[in-house]
Formats: structure tokens, sequence, C-alpha cells
């Protein structure tokens, strides 16, 4: 009797060892698939745009364009942007970091809000997005209260002229040259637009 008892108990613990290695086999595979879903995810990704108005600035993974804000500092990086500045300029997250397309990721860092959520920085700058830019090549932020500018691809203001990063001697695009106009002697370079309190 004892001996069939044991006979018994071979098979079962077998399968009980079988299906503990199958459970933990499946835990790394599935933890596999989310980094890869992260990895994948179009919306983590920063891109360099080009505008005869701007030239090189940096968008996010919606094609929206990323701004800095003069208020905030970059050494060391701290935000100032927060209640009703951040419902109008809603920072860009860092919780996974971005793929990048022609930006040095040495440029790319974190910054830690009041909330304790992550921020995206560039160049130890934190980065925002506009809330009225509707459509990827928006810049309606650009000057805004004469604080908001959007971002070069090293984090410094946008500007034309600035030539493509990492290409020397492209001071201006070809497009940028048709397009820019002259500016005659004796005429006053328009004003930034008005942001009220900044922002």
């Amino acid at each position: 009797m004892r001996r069939a008892l044991a006979l018994l108990a071979v098979p079962a613990l077998a399968l009980a060892v079988s299906a503990c290695s199958a459970g933990a086999a499946a835990i790394p595979k599935q933890a596999a698939q989310g980094n890869e879903a992260k990895a994948s995810d179009p919306k983590a990704m920063i891109a360099i745009s080009e505008s005869p108005q701007l030239g090189w600035y940096l968008t996010n993974g919606d094609g929206r364009t990323m701004y800095r804000f003069d208020a905030d500092s970059s050494k060391p990086p701290k935000t100032t942007c927060e209640g009703e500045c951040a419902r109008k300029w809603p920072p860009v997250p860092a919780d996974v970091m971005p793929m990048t397309a022609g930006v040095d990721p040495l440029v790319l860092g974190v910054v830690t809000r009041a909330d304790g959520s992550k921020q995206l920085t560039i160049g130890g700058f934190p980065q925002y997005t506009f809330a009225e830019d509707k459509a990827p090549g928006d810049v309606k932020g650009q000057g805004s209260g004469g604080k908001w500018y959007a971002t070069a691809p090293t984090g410094a203001k946008a500007a034309p002229g600035q030539g493509m990063p990492g290409v020397p001697g492209t001071s201006q695009t070809p497009q940028q040259q048709q397009t820019k106009p002259k500016q005659q002697q004796g005429s006053t370079p328009t004003a930034p637009p008005s942001g009220g309190a900044g922002y």
C-alpha cells in the first residue's frame, strides 16, 4: 500500500514542479512585453523640426512644439511653472526616457516636480508643450510673455540661423534663405506677444 502511494506521489510532484516552472517563466515574458511596449510608444519620442520662423526646434511624439521657460533654471534644473501655469503649459513627462532622432542623448535629463512627477529637461531646462498648439507644427506659444520660447536641439532658445545640430556650416537652409524677409533700415523689430503674467 505504501509503495502504491509513493508511486502516485512521484507524478504529482512532477506536475507541481512543472507548473511552478511555467509560472516562473511567464513573469519575465510579461515584463519583457511591457518594456517593449514602452520602448515602442510613439509618444515617447523627440524629433527635430524646422521652420523659417524658428530654425531648428524640438517636437514631441505627437508633433507638438516643445518650449522652455525663462523663469526656470538649468543649473541645477528647476521648474517654476505650477498650478494654472502647468495647465496652460503641460510639462513634458519623463517617466520613460524618450527615443531621439538627431538629438544628442547627453542633453536629455529629468527633474522632479513638486508633486513628485518626472519632467524632461533638455540642456538642463524643463520642457513643456502649449495647450493652445492644437496641431503639429503650431508654434503659438513662441515669445509668449517674453519668457516662453521653442527649444533648440541643444536646449537653447530656437532661432533662425543656428544651423542643423552636428552639421557644420549650415547656418541657414535654402528654404530659410528664400523666405526670410529683409529688414529695412530704420525699421523696428516686432515685439513678442504679451502673455499677461508671464505665461
